[in-house]
């Protein structure tokens, strides 16, 4: 896929049925807790959180938010700020791996090729998309960009 990956994830967003949902402050800052604590040991986490004791980082997320969420006093310009500041760590983050910019270009592309094949499957109960069986990881092609560092 040689698209724009900006314009990949907007058709990413659109296919999905994501963009006529409108904006939800729970899902839209429990996934990128999520994704953070993807690979760490939650265990004390859960417990504290009052989840089963194997909660996964997908339940944590989400009894995150629960315990912290007051949309009432967000307005829009709060949520834009917060996602493009989020947007500019995240590329401070993978600069820092020491990937270049047109690297980290690549690897966004190479992820949303990924997650453009999950659009045929569905979404679990809380609207993440789920993976085809034949599901290509991304992984192996994101190593072949960071041995290139």
């Amino acid at each position: 896929m040689n698209m724009n990956p900006l314009k990949t994830i907007y058709k990413f967003n659109q296919e999905a049925g994501l963009l006529d949902k409108g904006y939800d402050d729970e899902r839209e800052c429990a996934y990128p807790i999520e994704e953070a604590l993807e690979g760490f040991v939650l265990t004390e986490l859960a417990y504290q959180l009052g989840e089963d004791i194997n909660a996964n980082a997908k339940e944590v997320s989400r009894g995150i938010i629960n315990l912290t969420i007051n949309k009432d006093d967000l307005t829009d310009v709060d949520r834009l700020d917060k996602h493009l500041d989020a947007i500019v760590f995240a590329f401070g983050s993978i600069y820092k791996l020491g990937l270049t910019p047109q690297q980290a270009i690549k690897a966004l592309g190479i992820v949303m090729e990924a997650n453009m094949s999950k659009l045929a499957v569905g979404t679990d109960s809380e609207g993440k998309q789920m993976k085809p069986k034949d599901f290509v990881s991304p992984e192996p092609k994101l190593q072949k960009i960071l041995d290139e560092r």
